[in-house]
């Protein structure tokens, strides 16, 4: 008993030290726009940018002070609190459009080590299923490997997406589809063709370039994401999508 005292002490010490990974953020402008950024009191940036990559942070809440500028010399404060995911890239977009306060938008929550399986003639696909590798009680396996993965997240079958974008045609505009296509796939991954058939559901090339880039950490086969530029009415727009993606991969 005495040398098994010093021994769970010992133990519990360390454990006493040991502390959650870091994880990353990125925040970037929407449309290019330029902003100084501190994050719990301490200044990230020197001059102003429009994209700042954050790495070797805990997870939880943290405060994050933008300073805007908006010419001669004069700028917009805005303070917000974000939340970031244990095991998580989170990355956010900062709105600031003339006549509304500025606001911080959560684009996309990436894993940082998501694991990967190949499918048989198909490619490397996030592993879909969230119960130590077995399907949720009542769901069907579409004829995937039995895997574990991180997070909660399947991958919807056929049937599931057409009940989706049913779901969303029943809706007259813009913000109440996109509303439904992120509760719908909170913790569910789709197909490229999928994510280019929710996009072309929206009127407004504006919120297609939003929900494009939403859709890329929610797409399963990312090899082939190019398919959901055809969603796009305008090249500024694919553009601008292609260098979001290029700029968290």
């Amino acid at each position: 008993m005495k040398r098994i005292l010093p021994l769970l002490i010992g133990c519990l010490l360390l454990l006493g030290t040991v502390h959650a990974a870091p994880v990353t953020a990125s925040i970037s402008g929407e449309r290019g726009l330029s902003f100084r950024l501190s994050l719990d009191g301490q200044p990230v940036s020197r001059g102003a940018r429009a994209q700042i990559y954050l790495d070797q942070l805990r997870p939880g809440y943290h405060w994050a002070d933008f300073y805007i500028p908006v010419g001669r010399g004069r700028g917009v404060n805005y303070r917000t609190r974000i939340f970031l995911a244990d095991g998580f890239e989170t990355n956010f977009v900062l709105v600031a459009r003339p006549g509304f306060p500025p606001s911080l938008r959560t684009m996309s929550t990436v894993p940082l080590t998501p694991p990967v399986v190949s499918y048989p003639n198909q490619g490397p696909y996030p592993t879909p299923y969230p119960n130590n590798g077995h399907p949720a009680p009542g769901h069907q396996n579409h004829g995937y490997p039995h895997v574990a993965y991180p997070a909660p997240a399947y991958l919807l079958a056929p049937v599931e997406v057409e009940n989706l974008l049913q779901a969303i045609q029943h809706r007259p505009f813009d913000d109440a589809r996109m509303a439904i296509m992120r509760d719908a796939l909170r913790e569910s991954f789709i197909e490229s063709q999928d994510a280019r058939r929710l996009i072309k559901s929206l009127s407004f090339d504006e919120n297609r370039i939003e929900t494009a880039k939403y859709l890329y950490s929610r797409v399963a086969d990312r090899h082939n994401f190019y398919q959901v530029y055809d969603a796009l009415v305008f090249n500024s727009s694919i553009q601008e999508v292609q260098e979001y993606v290029q700029s968290i991969r």
